[in-house]
């Protein structure tokens, strides 16, 4: 049975290395480019950041204390109704099974409850099915790159947004 855990920026500086080493476990024996320990560590980093004051989220799909999925979300610039979708990855094993539609649903329901008006996702030009799942629930592409819509953000991504 799947449970959701939402981990906040005070949680996740207090249990820190216990969520990493959960999340080191979801990379390990998975060779695929988008599988970056080093690279989801910085997110967390940039996401949880203790120098700014917006909200911020992770939340994994856990089952038998192991993570199947997650995803984590950051309320942009602070501006309380626009939030960003910072990366989603599900465990190699468990992929075409639904988990990341469903923890995308979730993340999504969660951010509208914080009142979000729109969130934006960055997707690499080539990964057909992060763009299938995206539009699958509601994203649509913007017609501009993520760094055109997210200051700051990485560039050669897509931009895809979600109004709510």
């Amino acid at each position: 049975m799947s449970e959701y855990k939402i981990i906040t920026k005070k949680d996740y500086y207090k249990n820190k290395n216990k969520y990493l080493n959960m999340i080191e476990q979801l990379f390990k024996n998975d060779d695929s480019k988008i599988a970056n320990l080093k690279e989801i560590s910085e997110h967390l980093e940039f996401i949880f950041n203790e120098n700014q004051d917006n909200d911020s989220m992770l939340i994994l799909n856990i089952e038998c204390e192991k993570i199947i999925s997650m995803i984590n979300l950051l309320q942009y610039n602070n501006v309380d109704n626009l939030w960003c979708l910072f990366s989603l990855f599900t465990l190699k094993s468990e992929r075409k099974k639904g988990y990341g539609e469903q923890i995308l649903r979730y993340g999504i329901n969660e951010v509208k409850k914080k009142n979000a008006k729109l969130l934006i996702s960055g997707i690499e030009k080539g990964n057909k099915e992060s763009i299938r799942l995206h539009e699958k629930v509601g994203f649509t592409f913007s017609g501009k790159m993520w760094n055109e819509l997210a200051c700051g953000f990485p560039e050669n991504y897509l931009g895809y947004i979600i109004e709510f």
